[in-house]
């Protein structure tokens, strides 16, 4: 069983359903590089392949390396959102596979059980939008875990990726995850770059607190006479953010913005 404070490897598997294929595509918001998850029930011949990686020419390889060593078939390729490094080669792999390809079309996955043949593990689809709007989860109660693609991460905060992404919707997700903890057993959050959570209701809140601490930190330079301007807001606030990442910090200071107007704790002009 791989440690939640190691970055899980090739093979590692996590509450005995969920197999992790890492890609190498490694850069300042990718982390690591991109978890593809391998989701059998043990005993069964078919899978469910989530997030099979970027378009790099070799990740549907890899996962076919992975699923030969234990003989599976794929019943699906399914995405947790259409961004490039998670799905940029899932046309490929469906047709590599012989799989249907769900989600990744700018609309999130219906949420619900997820029935597909070959396939005994029961996994649910979750809505969690924020850092997209059509991200979702999958939720394995057999395996204790949910994976979350780019809700949240065990290194950093994640991005609420502005317009398509709303800090409402990220705030509402992370509640979902709190009561797919408190309610359904979860007990570990599989992430798409990066360590896997291994302590899920520590680390939502943590998120949560993050997002909440950087909204009124705008709030309150804004309240003090900074413009209501993100480029501005990011100099005068995100000076702890490395420089690779100030497109996603932009990103961020728009949806707080745009949160603080919509709920009334800044006068939009």
């Amino acid at each position: 069983m791989a440690s939640g404070v190691d970055i899980p490897e090739n093979g590692a598997v996590y509450g005995g359903v969920a197999q992790c294929v890492r890609h190498p595509n490694v850069s300042p918001l990718t982390y690591t590089g991109t978890n593809t998850w391998v989701l059998a029930a043990p005993g069964d011949g078919a899978c469910i392949v989530v997030d099979p990686g970027p378009d790099d020419g070799e990740a549907p390889g890899r996962i076919a390396q992975v699923l030969a060593r234990r003989g599976l078939s794929v019943a699906a390729v399914a995405l947790t959102h259409g961004h490039p490094d998670h799905g940029g080669c899932a046309a490929v792999s469906g047709r590599l596979f012989g799989a249907p390809v769900l989600g990744g079309t700018g609309a999130p996955l219906a949420a619900g059980p997820l029935t597909l043949p070959g396939v005994s593990l029961a996994v649910e689809v979750v809505p969690l939008p924020g850092h997209s709007s059509d991200s979702v989860g999958f939720l394995v109660e057999e395996g204790g875990l949910v994976v979350t693609g780019d809700v949240i991460f065990a290194q950093s905060p994640t991005m609420v990726c502005w317009p398509d992404g709303r800090l409402d919707d990220y705030l509402a997700s992370l509640d979902v995850l709190d009561a797919l903890v408190a309610e359904r057993g979860v007990e570990r959050l599989l992430t798409a770059h990066g360590p896997v959570i291994e302590n899920p209701a520590v680390r939502v809140g943590q998120a949560r607190r993050h997002r909440m601490s950087r909204l009124r930190q705008v709030v309150t330079a804004v309240r003090s006479g900074i413009p209501a301007d993100a480029e501005t807001l990011v100099e005068a606030i995100y000076n702890d953010v490395r420089p690779d990442l100030h497109d996603g910090a932009l990103r961020s200071v728009n949806a707080q913005l745009r949160y603080a107007y919509d709920h009334g704790l800044l006068q939009e002009h």
